[in-house]
């Protein structure tokens, strides 16, 4: 009965736009549709979100063991609503949002990408998308959480045609320096719902965009008396010593591949993080608004126990929106941005009036 009730709500119906004037959506982390090659949804459906799940969405690689996974994969657009129970278990992303954004931003079209792959590589493909709308465009950005990164790295190390392009951008919730509150996922796997195989902790190990939301540099341990803890947590040995995350299947530990796949995670990580780093010079042509989240309960940190592992069931917090730390939603050197300040969750803010108000006012 209650797979018979869901429904998801499907993308807005959105036209090329017709002048010179253009606003680019970019979803964040989780936030896009993904399908196979035949049309089936993969990520996410009502189905496969109330089931325990069979297969992940699991990248490819050499030396995968063998394991129900759905094979390629395309974005499909932002992710709307699900929708189970009317009123009762209702699961709403980006449809009021993209719904108001058509009729009020100019030339409102989205870009969607797979949010498992390399951020450079997304970030070089919204410059392509930028790219192929043609010449004497007039482009504003609106990016929320991770598709913030991936504007950032198209803006930062795309063409200079595109960095002319785009007139304006708004970032919302990004996390500029990342999240601590990613680390347990890569321990544990991430549950959607009832489905504890779409994201598991193996299918995340062959994600790098679930690895660059990690902070640069690993200072977020603490003792059990809440003091800083240094801990070589982006190494890869450290992880096969200590058993961390799937490593702790023996068989894994041993695996050459999954080892690779660990290294190369870890390298993509540090070179994200050296392109977005603050940098000097001036500030870049186009002026930016960051939308920062305030008063909410947001993981700051781990504690690590007397043996090495850690004690996931008390997060240390601070400030934030609830999934990005007030001081990591600052923007990098040079970016010179005006900063608005809201009071709404995470995945909420762009649903908000007040938000939604001064991003209209601010790409006018």
């Amino acid at each position: 009965m209650l797979l018979l009730a869901g429904c998801v709500a499907p993308q807005p119906n959105l036209l090329p736009p017709a002048g010179d004037d253009v606003t680019i959506f970019v979803h964040g982390y989780k936030g896009g549709f993904l399908e196979t090659e035949s049309g089936e949804r993969a990520w996410l459906s009502v189905g496969a979100a109330l089931s325990e799940g069979e297969r992940s969405l699991a990248l490819p690689f050499s030396g995968q063991r063998e394991g129900q996974r759905f094979g390629p994969l395309h974005p499909a657009g932002p992710m709307t609503r699900l929708t189970v129970i009317p009123f009762i278990f209702e699961e709403e992303i980006y449809a009021s949002w993209m719904s108001w954004a058509k009729g009020a931003l100019p030339g409102f079209i989205t870009y969607a990408y797979d949010w498992r792959l390399d951020l450079r590589e997304s970030g070089a493909g919204l410059c392509a998308f930028i790219q192929g709308l043609g010449p004497q465009k007039r482009v504003r950005v609106v990016a929320h959480s991770m598709g913030g990164l991936v504007t950032l790295q198209c803006l930062r190390r795309g063409p200079e045609a595109v960095k002319t392009a785009v007139k304006k951008v708004v970032f919302v919730g990004t996390p500029f320096r990342g999240g601590p509150g990613q680390w347990d996922d890569l321990q544990l796997g991430s549950k959607t719902s009832a489905n504890t195989k779409l994201l598991a902790a193996e299918a995340l190990l062959t994600m790098p965009a679930a690895w660059q939301l990690l902070p640069a540099s690993p200072e977020f341990f603490f003792d059990a008396q809440g003091a800083r803890r240094d801990l070589p947590a982006y190494d890869a040995a450290t992880w096969l010593e200590g058993k961390w995350g799937v490593f702790q299947d023996a068989s894994l530990a041993n695996d050459a591949a999954y080892r690779r796949q660990l290294e190369e995670r870890f390298e993509a990580h540090r070179a994200l993080w050296v392109s977005l780093a603050d940098e000097e010079g001036p500030a870049p042509r186009w002026e930016a608004m960051v939308v920062i989240g305030r008063g909410r309960p947001t993981v700051k940190g781990w504690t690590v126990k007397a043996d090495g592992q850690f004690d996931f069931s008390q997060p240390l917090r601070g400030d934030g929106d609830g999934a990005v730390l007030v001081e990591s939603a600052h923007p990098p050197r040079p970016i010179k941005a005006t900063i608005v300040e809201t009071t709404g969750e995470h995945t909420a803010m762009l649903r908000l009036d007040e938000v939604q108000t001064v991003i209209a006012d601010f790409l006018r």
